[in-house]
Parts: C-alpha cells; structure tokens; sequence
C-alpha cells in the first residue's frame, strides 16, 4: 500500500507493507538501526548527487512515537485514529511549521523478532523501489533525518520522517538588491496589462517595505501608522499600501521564481500608486516573507 500527500511547508508521506510468517515478541533498540538506515539513505542520495541528510532528535522523536502509537494500536496510516497528522507530529516535536516535512511508513507482519539491520535494510529496499517513498529520500529540499521502529509479537512497524527548507522556486538566486528590481519589473509587467501607469522604485517606501518584513518575521503586529515608518524628512507621500505574503517549505534562499509568486499574491498597487518598495527574505527554515509598499504622491 503506497500514498502520498504533498503540501507547500507541511508534509510529504509514503507507506510500504511487507508481509513475512508470524514470529515472537521481543524490544527493540532504535539506535543502531537508526544509524544504519541513515547511512542507506544517505549512500541512496550521494549516489544520485544530492547532500546527506544529518540526524535530526525531533524527527527521531517523532518517528519513534508514530511507530510506537501504530503498533499499540494496532494500525498502520500516517494519520492516527486520533486524527494526529505527520504534519503534527512534527511540530508536536518541536519542528517548524515553515519547513518542508515529510513521512515514509512500513510495516512487516510476521517478522523474526528483534527488529535488526536486515529488516531496515529491507524496508529501504522496498522504500527505494517505490516511486512515493523513493521520491522523499532523495529530495534536495530536506536536510534532516529521523527514524523509529517498534516490533511487537507477530508486527514490526518502522517510520522515516524528514524535514528541511524546502527549494526555491525556479529562476537565478537573488540577493535583496536583486529581488527589488525583479518585484518592481514584475509588478510593472501586471500593471501594463492592466493599463496602469508603471511604479518607480522609492528608496523611502524601500525602508518601509523593511521594518513591516521585520516586524513579520519577529511575529509581531504590522504597524499601524504606516506614514511614521517613513524615514525622516520623507514627505509629500499621500497614500501608502501595504501588503505582505509568506510561504513555507520555499528554500533558504529567494529565486527570481519566488518573487514573481510573490507579485501575483501582492497584486500591482491600483491607480492611486506611483512608486514601490519592496523588501524579502528566506530563512533557514524555509520560510520566505515578502512585503510591498505602494505609494502615492499628488
């Protein structure tokens, strides 16, 4: 049985069944399967040219308690009967909810107890020749690792779970420079087809555009006396509009892809608008916030 969930900042999940004949109950050291599955994955991903994935505790965290839950309450999905979800697992364990996560599951009925290395080794070669399940071991856009397994009488279920940035979208890297040129050149391409006049930059609604993005990504309140954000001895604004978007599992690093998502969220400013400021960036997480200042002089 094989499925998968995608979402931009949440979750990518796979399962796999493997059915062998019945045997004993015995406990079960993660550790060293931990680290053994670890090594496949990463041998899996080097050879195709993509980063090792390093240990990640709150992915291990999560797997182990999902691997558990499934074999005390004898079933085998990504969802609990509780309606727990991988996306919530994860962040239950202290993961971002702007990272990119992911979850492949399986299960052996009527394995040799203990679990050991040539039963991981068999579940990651059944990962592996499954298009779900082989499509999140090799993605660049994770860079952490977590892995559980529990064995019961006559059933082993083992989990992989994975977090990371996330990639940006298509299009060369920008740096901030760069990303207000390609917001203003996108936002002035929208408002030709909407027959608007076309924005000039504004170094002032720029400074703006910087301390709203800064007071979203500190998780704070947008300020509301836009016009005292103004830097000092900027005057003769007579309207000003601000707008901000943020996606998650994005890549740590903006793309010229990225800001021309950004636009068609930030829309092209209205009639009133004259100028744009314009301010973005991508954190580590995955979390990428873009804010747009549109002004307007009589």
């Amino acid at each position: 049985m094989t499925g998968r969930a995608v979402t931009r900042g949440a979750v990518l999940a796979a399962s796999l069944a493997i059915v062998l004949p019945t045997a004993a109950q015995e406990a079960v050291d993660p550790e060293p399967l931990r680290q053994r599955t670890l090594d496949l994955v990463n041998a899996a991903r080097i050879e195709r040219g993509v980063a090792a994935l390093a240990p990640g505790p709150a992915l291990d965290e999560a797997a182990q308690d999902h691997a558990e839950d499934m074999l005390e309450q004898d079933y085998y999905a990504h969802v609990a009967p509780d309606g727990e979800t991988p996306a919530d697992r994860f962040r239950a364990a202290g993961g971002s909810r702007w990272a990119l996560s992911g979850e492949n599951i399986a299960r052996c009925t009527g394995c040799a107890p203990p679990p050991d290395t040539s039963r991981v080794e068999a579940f990651q070669e059944g990962w592996m020749q499954s298009p779900g399940h082989r499509e999140n071991i090799l993605d660049p856009g994770f860079d952490r690792f977590g892995f559980g397994i529990a064995g019961g009488v006559d059933r082993t279920y083992a989990v992989q779970t994975f977090a990371g940035p996330g990639e940006a979208d298509d299009g060369p890297r920008l740096d901030a420079a760069g990303a207000r040129a390609a917001a203003l050149e996108e936002v002035n391409r929208r408002r030709q087809d909407e027959d608007l006049a076309p924005l000039d930059a504004s170094e002032a609604l720029d400074a703006v555009a910087e301390r709203v993005l800064d007071a979203r990504l500190s998780e704070q309140e947008m300020p509301e006396g836009l016009f005292d954000l103004l830097p000092e001895g900027a005057s003769g604004w007579t309207s000003l509009t601000v707008r901000s978007a943020s996606r998650g599992g994005s890549g740590a690093e903006l793309s010229q892809g990225d800001v021309v998502t950004f636009v068609e969220k930030l829309a092209s400013g209205g009639a009133r608008a004259s100028h744009l400021g314009f301010a973005a960036a991508a954190r580590d997480d995955g979390r990428n916030v873009a804010v747009a200042v549109f002004g307007g002089r009589d």
